[in-house]
């Protein structure tokens, strides 16, 4: 008999997938607007599959202009060879379906680590997915058509639903062979001892990387050799508000596209900093807490964190709403509330580019214009600052750590 509670949370998430799919794929063949990431995925698996040596050359061109490159590893562009082939508003059904189903199975994770009765755990989830979709790290990543919901499902999936298993460590090797910016997962199995796991994810990543050499090896080479270090491919100008790093705050705080020694010393702390508050999560048994203050240091210190790639966003409110849910606790639910909010409204972002106010901001603009790395650069701290209190169970309690507040 099939199970009832997988049934319940599949049916209407497969509904929400289909539906939004269908309206994506209107969107698209009606105004040929937006999903510039997936175009420009799509025209470098399109250029990858004519030979070797064309990857980098590709470029998708948005209705503004806006010439979008392929900027993964070559491993990338060959898992995403099915998309050469399919018409773009074919590719965007496609790819809006594969990234609710990820969004979906990470809600599913997060809710059993938090200790959501399982009675309850489908009605949570679509909840949850429901409040998720308009946060607009969800509904950016959605309209821009990024890999980043898969690869925090993917590294979700790994450092905590298969924490026990002989495979530990694979899924952040691989993720990392599709994206560079998971490699601070590693970093993390080496400072919390998990030699295995850390070998495991440095040879699924090795394994990437040596398959696309086979593939297509002088692409491969330009990337490895220096290409992927060319943030000029990336953005033009870091000072725009959808660049949620520290990088970017500085440099709008300076006004000034160099942010110089400011930026290498400030990412050096936070850099420190977070992984060491990771790393006593982790000894304190907090492994969810631990991952999730690990990804929000990676985003702090990357020279380019777009909005969408603050998905995580997404399972940090899960934890907060579960101690909100489980313990009755209002300022964890007035919290957890306001975030949202924050998340949800920061959709205005994109009207700053139209309203000629993208790169220049003073007084409470700035502030504005940070909310992502300020709310990030918090939660670090009020991490830090739970790890000063008595351990208590390791689990479910874990979700008490964001809020920073007692039982």
């Amino acid at each position: 008999m099939a199970d009832r509670p997988l049934v319940r949370t599949w049916l209407p998430a497969a509904a929400i997938a289909t539906g939004l799919a269908g309206a994506a794929a209107a969107v698209y063949q009606f105004t040929g607007r937006f999903w510039g990431d997936l175009g420009a995925y799509r025209a470098g698996a399109a250029a990858a599959a004519t030979g070797d040596g064309n990857l980098y050359q590709a470029s998708h061109l948005t209705p503004d202009g806006i010439a979008l490159g392929f900027t993964y590893p070559p491993f990338a562009a060959l898992l995403m060879q099915p998309l050469a082939v399919m018409s773009m508003p074919v590719a965007v059904a496609t790819w809006t379906v594969a990234s609710v189903v990820a969004l979906v199975a990470v809600i599913g994770l997060v809710l059993r680590q938090v200790g959501t009765p399982d009675r309850h755990r489908p009605a949570a989830t679509i909840g949850a997915l429901v409040a998720a979709l308009p946060v607009f790290a969800v509904a950016g990543h959605l309209q821009v058509g990024q890999v980043g919901l898969i690869l925090m499902w993917l590294v979700l999936a790994d450092l905590v639903g298969g924490r026990h298993r002989r495979w530990h460590g694979l899924g952040v090797g691989i993720a990392a062979g599709i994206k560079l910016t998971p490699l601070i997962f590693i970093g993390l199995l080496v400072l919390t001892g998990r030699w295995r796991a850390a070998a495991t994810a440095l040879g699924g990543l090795t394994a990437t990387v040596a398959i696309g050499f086979a593939w297509r090896p002088a692409d491969s080479t330009w990337f490895f050799s220096g290409g992927l270090l060319d943030t000029d491919r990336v953005t033009g100008d870091p000072r725009t508000v959808l660049n949620q790093s520290l990088s970017g705050a500085v440099t709008r705080v300076m006004d000034d596209p160099a942010p110089g020694l400011v930026w290498w010393v400030l990412a050096a702390v936070v850099a420190v900093a977070g992984m060491a508050v990771a790393v006593g999560h982790h000894r304190r048994g907090d492994v969810l807490v631990a991952v999730l203050v690990c990804a929000a240091t990676g985003l702090l210190i990357s020279p380019v964190s777009w909005h969408h790639h603050w998905v995580w966003w997404v399972p940090a409110l899960l934890l907060l709403a579960g101690h909100a849910w489980r313990h009755r606790h209002r300022g964890a639910t007035a919290t957890a509330a306001a975030v949202w909010v924050v998340l949800v409204a920061s959709t205005s972002w994109v009207l700053a580019a139209p309203g000629g106010w993208d790169l220049h901001f003073t007084g409470p603009g700035l502030v504005y214009s940070n909310l992502y790395v300020l709310l990030g650069a918090v939660a670090i701290g009020l991490a830090g600052w739970r790890l000063r209190r008595p351990t208590g169970p390791p689990a479910p309690a874990t979700v008490d750590t964001l809020s920073g507040s007692q039982p």
